[in-house]
């Protein structure tokens, strides 16, 4: 059941760490679990909220390594920031993080405990192999909740298609909605420390109780 997706070879000459943490599997996407969000209020946020006060963004596990590599590929972190980082800014201030749908809560949950920015794809939408590389100049897409986004030297998701995720954040043309069945999880990891099959392990296991998934398939590439 893998998907096809490739890393560009070119992108280790300048992050020989990238690794992608992959999870493929079906499920009917729902709203958003209360029992999920009653787990993440009492358990997760609190905890998290406590593990990174007073921390600069640098010394956060996941965030350094992803800011690292923007900067590495031509990119200001501080203002095009991982997707992660600004989960972990919401739950710094207290905010409430966006009830979504089964899978993408999921997602974010996976996003905010390893600090990794986390996409989840519906895979009707992709057209074709999918490989990890650069963006050149002029690319760019819709983002969610956003206008068009300018993602030259970004490390982006593309198909067939064009362009349609990055770590800092995902197209409109491939994101988890109720009618998606089929989807891709993508782990973005640029931090050779961290331990990504652990991470995937844990996720598949919070899908399985939170999102009605019982087929998923995690590999590495």
């Amino acid at each position: 059941m893998n998907y096809d997706v490739k890393i560009d070879p070119q992108l280790y000459e300048t992050c020989p760490d990238i690794r992608l943490g992959l999870m493929r599997f079906h499920t009917i996407v729902k709203d958003s679990n209360d029992d999920f969000w009653d787990y993440m209020n009492k358990d997760v946020l609190p905890r998290i909220r406590s593990s990174i006060d007073g921390k600069e963004w640098n010394e956060i596990p996941g965030i350094c390594g992803s800011r690292a590599v923007y900067k590495a590929f031509g990119r200001n972190p501080g203002r095009y920031r991982v997707s992660s980082e600004a989960l972990l800014r919401r739950i710094r201030r207290g905010d409430e993080l966006y009830h979504i749908n089964s899978v993408v809560d999921v997602n974010n949950l996976i996003s905010v405990v390893s600090g990794l920015s986390v996409g989840s794809y519906d895979l009707k939408k992709i057209n074709g192999p999918i490989i990890f590389r650069k963006a050149t100049k002029g690319e760019g897409y819709t983002g969610i909740g956003k206008d068009f986004l300018d993602m030259e030297n970004m490390l982006i998701l593309a198909d067939d298609d064009g362009i349609f995720g990055s770590s800092m954040s995902d197209s409109t043309r491939a994101m988890v909605t109720a009618d998606a069945t089929d989807i891709l999880v993508v782990v973005y990891c640029f931090d050779k420390e961290i331990n990504l099959i652990k991470l995937l392990e844990e996720g598949k296991v919070a899908f399985e109780q939170y999102a009605n998934v019982n087929d998923a398939e995690c590999w590495i590439i």
